[in-house]
């Protein structure tokens, strides 16, 4: 009979493998991912749901670009070969990777390629968590048809594939958007080729991929089929490849003046998703809108969405989060409100009303642009926003984070990702479910583009010291436990708290997100037997408890 471990020793087998790794704290320094020779541009990432990261980019090593991917884990330490392995490096040219996790520990990545010799098209490669390459090499072909494929977005299908768009240029000129579903052996599953999702004549650019919770998924694209200015459309696509709404798509926003560049996130309480874009409908200036709609199509807010910010100026680069934490869409956008650039955040709740500052909360108005702002949930409800920073004469990385009420928690004008010297820019972030965020860019600091990573934490501050955490009187019991677990919240004042069970590889093997104080039984039948780590995070901090399943 093997002895059980006591939470003393769980905690500490997790924390010794949570913390060695090679993480720079240093934000002048960093942590390279890519150095080799020629620049490496225009980067994608992803979690690798163990608390690290897939980054992927367009690397000119060879001359002609190839596409290139790396794993982070959750200390930092690179995990694949010394800058990356080549996922296609065939002579022609490859770029624009796009990048989503294959659901069991790799990735899959899709890139427009020039291999042909006539036009553009769409190639696919998956890699493992070991970092070898599963399908045919240098990938297999999504789209290869005679005109142009190009601008692709993926997302997974949660069953070890994947679903691709792109678009793809008729015979006439115009732009189409197309899809495809990719199997995890690499076989396309729907039309060869792909099947359109809107071919209504007009050209339709920047199309947006989310997953619809069924297999299938959601599509948003600007449309110019009325030939006076671009809309805002979307359309479902199921797992077998079948149109769910009506053909052509239904409009978003069909407002007077451009509404362009969408973006789409799911909403997991209607089965929907959620959708902003700038918008011109002002006549003056681009603003920012958005709109909910429906697992059967219906919009759920008013016609042609709500405003999110229309303050003087220009707003424009919208990024959108949307999670089971948030609770409604958090949206932040680069704003001109005050001559140059600044970065801004709204929340929005499900009724489509503004929760924040009203035309946002500024996250960074210093001297100076900022540009490229990106978004990624802290786990409580709250976001983290990272952007690209001129106020120091050359570009940095800075970030800010926010909660759930709309309140700054780190310093005015946002924590320094990256002061490194020369330009750091078009930086990513993502959460990786340990009160942290791992991020991305690329950097000239040697001269040429190369790719950096930073993490930051909101568990320990700039001096190290812990956050609060909750009362130990937060109970976990029976402990051991066989078919339920019991946790007790103190009264934390917090707006929601996250309950994570993870094992001792790291990996969350159960997660629940509550909305008060009291008593929770979780079933954990699906649970092997075993020593567990309970996590419990909330505004204020984090709770840790060791628990083990009996059975042992």
């Amino acid at each position: 009979m093997k002895k059980n471990i006591s939470a003393p020793a769980l905690f500490l087998m997790l924390f010794s493998c949570n913390c060695m790794g090679q993480w720079v704290s240093d934000s002048s320094l960093n942590t390279p991912v890519c150095t080799a020779y020629g620049s490496q541009i225009d980067l994608r990432m992803t979690e690798d749901g163990k608390g690290g990261a897939f980054i992927a980019w367009k690397d000119y090593r060879n001359w002609m670009p190839d596409i290139y991917i790396q794993h982070l884990d959750s200390g930092g330490n690179a995990l694949w070969a010394q800058d990356g392995v080549g996922l296609c490096t065939d002579p022609n040219d490859q770029s624009t990777p796009a990048i989503t996790g294959d659901m069991h520990g790799g990735a899959i990545v899709a890139w427009s390629d020039w291999r042909s010799g006539i036009e553009r098209d769409i190639y696919a490669q998956r890699i493992d968590s070991a970092g070898n390459i599963l399908w045919a090499a240098d990938g297999i072909i999504v789209a290869g048809k005679a005109q142009r494929e190009h601008n692709e977005k993926i997302i997974s299908d949660d069953a070890g594939g994947a679903i691709i768009v792109w678009e793809q240029q008729d015979y006439y000129g115009y732009w189409d958007i197309w899809a495809q579903r990719i199997n995890p052996s690499g076989n396309v599953l729907w039309a060869s080729g792909g099947i359109p999702v809107c071919i209504v004549p007009a050209n339709r650019l920047n199309p947006k991929v989310q997953k619809d919770g069924k297999g299938g998924a959601f599509v948003t694209w600007q449309d110019y089929r009325t030939n006076n200015d671009y809309d805002v459309y979307i359309q479902r696509i199921s797992a077998s490849g079948i149109l769910q709404w009506i053909s052509g798509g239904i409009p978003v926003s069909a407002a007077t003046g451009p509404q362009v560049n969408p973006k789409i996130d799911p909403d997991s309480i209607s089965g929907g998703a959620y959708i902003c874009w700038v918008d011109g409908r002002s006549g003056n200036d681009y603003d920012i809108y958005a709109q909910r709609i429906d697992s059967a199509g219906n919009m759920l807010w008013a016609l042609n969405g709500v405003a999110v910010c229309t303050a003087p100026g220009n707003q424009s680069a919208p990024d959108l989060l949307s999670d089971d934490f948030t609770n409604g869409p958090v949206i932040t956008w680069k704003d001109l409100r005050s001559g140059d650039f600044d970065i801004y955040v709204q929340r929005l709740d499900p009724a489509g009303n503004a929760q924040w500052t009203g035309n946002g909360v500024p996250l960074c108005t210093s001297a100076f642009p900022q540009l490229n702002p990106n978004i990624a949930n802290d786990g409580t409800g709250g976001a983290v926003i990272t952007w690209q920073d001129s106020a120091n004469g050359n570009w940095d990385v800075r970030s800010q984070r926010i909660d759930a009420s709309g309140s700054v928690l780190w310093p005015a004008n946002g924590k320094f990702v990256s002061a490194a010297p020369f330009s750091q820019t078009s930086p990513k972030n993502i959460y990786d479910g340990r009160e942290g965020c791992i991020y991305a860019w690329q950097d000239k600091r040697s001269g040429t583009f190369d790719i950096y990573a930073h993490r930051l934490s909101w568990a320990v501050d700039n001096t190290g010291v812990k956050e609060k955490i909750f009362p130990n009187n937060t109970g976990c019991y029976p402990n051991p436990f066989t078919d339920k677990l019991t946790i007790e919240l103190p009264d934390t004042n917090d707006q929601g708290v996250c309950i994570g069970i993870i094992n001792l590889m790291g990996d969350e093997v159960l997660e629940k997100r509550v909305y008060a104080t009291g008593k929770y039984t979780i079933n954990t039948t699906s649970i092997p037997a075993g020593p567990y780590f309970v996590r419990i995070t909330g505004n204020t901090g984090t709770r840790l408890a060791g628990v083990v399943k009996s059975g042992m």
